[in-house]
């Protein structure tokens, strides 16, 4: 019997990795493994390095996709999967009738303006506040956007019990307070907070109803938010922004705008520059992301996944490699 490991988390670098008391009895218990799965080429190579400086009787080859690492007992293959959404089921949901109307009180409720959206799991990783802080920031420096827009964000409760968590919360609801406190007018709020797990119908209207979605996080093995909202972008018309710390930058980088979720500044530009693009660019990046991730939805996944111990093929999944920030000309 063969067996497999996936990862869905990030894998970290050497010099991170080598820290963990128990980083010996990890790679050990991870090369029992016929195959281990990762969601990105970084996260491979991480994996990779740790095995080649840790253990020094294996053995590794392969420098694409699919490596072979040759221990005393076994040769173990590891691959990059990166992981996706039944995008037809999203797609089709996203256009019921019971979806479209939840869409239609949102849209009813927040009226002659664009919705920014942002949906996460309460967890420092997200960067929530670094996110709320540039959307401040772009309604202090791009006073147009005020009364023109609104953030939804959406924040699904975790880890109560956590004191630091509790402290994360507190410490998003002071920011959302400080910014409706400055900015709120007659009739517009900048930032609607909820905090709160959504049903599916609610959730995919406001995929539906939101134009652009505000993918943040400070680290992420892949994020699968960015591929829903995009498969719910039925219409073309939705603008991604998303960090490049995220494992689907790689695979929507030529739609997406990449922003670092730690330049303020920056992100605050990307928000501008979204809720102003001209609806043919709009279309144009939007339809790039969908058919990717139609062409490379979660059924490709599984199959690959399961198969690739078998045939060692990865020609069914995307070839991307890892997204690198390129300098800005005007820096340099």
């Amino acid at each position: 019997r063969r067996t497999g490991f996936f990862l869905h988390i990030p894998f970290p670098p050497l010099d991170g990795f080598i820290r963990l008391p128990w980083r010996f009895q990890i790679l050990d218990a991870l090369l029992q493994y016929d195959l281990i799965g990762f969601q990105t080429v970084r996260d491979r190579r991480n994996f990779m390095d740790c095995v080649r400086m840790l253990k020094p009787g294996a053995r590794v080859t392969g420098q694409g996709r699919l490596s072979r690492c040759f221990t005393a007992e076994r040769e173990v293959l590891v691959g990059t999967f990166p992981i996706s959404i039944d995008f037809k089921q999203f797609a089709k949901t996203a256009a019921s009738r019971e979806v479209e109307d939840q869409a239609w009180i949102v849209h009813a409720n927040l009226p002659e303006r664009q919705l920014l959206l942002g949906v996460d799991r309460l967890d420092y990783t997200k960067g929530i506040p670094l996110r709320l802080k540039a959307f401040a920031n772009a309604l202090a420096r791009y006073p147009e956007l005020r009364r023109n827009v609104s953030l939804v964000q959406v924040v699904v409760p975790s880890r109560e019990d956590v004191p630091e968590y509790e402290a994360l919360k507190r410490a998003i609801e002071r920011l959302v307070g400080e910014s409706n406190g400055r900015c709120t007018e007659v009739g517009w709020t900048p930032i609607h907070y909820i905090y709160r797990s959504l049903s599916r119908v609610e959730l995919l209207a406001y995929y539906r109803t939101c134009e652009v979605a505000l993918i943040t996080p400070l680290k992420d093995g892949m994020n699968l938010v960015a591929k829903e909202f995009c498969a719910c972008s039925i219409e073309n018309n939705g603008v991604l922004i998303l960090s490049e710390f995220a494992g689907a930058a790689a695979q929507l980088q030529n739609g997406a705008l990449l922003v670092n979720p730690y330049d303020i500044e920056g992100v605050a530009d990307a928000i501008h520059r979204a809720c102003t693009m001209e609806a043919d660019e709009r279309h144009r990046r939007m339809e790039k992301m969908r058919r990717s991730i139609h062409k490379y939805d979660i059924f490709r996944w599984v199959n690959g996944f399961l198969s690739a111990g078998v045939h060692k093929d990865l020609s069914q999944f995307p070839r991307v490699e890892f997204y690198v920030p390129q300098p800005d000309p005007s820096e340099l």
